[in-house]
């Protein structure tokens, strides 16, 4: 490329290296939510967790989400 210019990056000493961050909090009735998948789904979403680490926001995931409106109208109903 003519005319790009970059500067030279050092590398970094062990005492620099990344950390990634720490994963997210996840929701206080993540286990409750967790309790109500079939194994293979808590296996895809600890891998999520697993891989995805601080990416992974089980609160967000359409799953839960679908888990949670159930609650409420569970809850709504029981309350009539």
């Amino acid at each position: 490329m003519v005319g790009h210019i970059t500067a030279p990056v050092a590398p970094m000493s062990s005492a620099e290296r990344y950390t990634p961050p720490p994963p997210h909090a996840r929701p206080a009735d993540a286990e409750e939510f967790l309790a109500t998948l079939p194994e293979v789904e808590r296996q895809l979403h600890a891998l999520a967790a697993e891989k995805l680490g601080s990416s992974y926001f089980m609160d967000r995931t359409h799953s839960y989400k679908n888990w949670k409106k159930a609650q409420a109208a569970k809850a709504a109903s029981a309350s009539k």
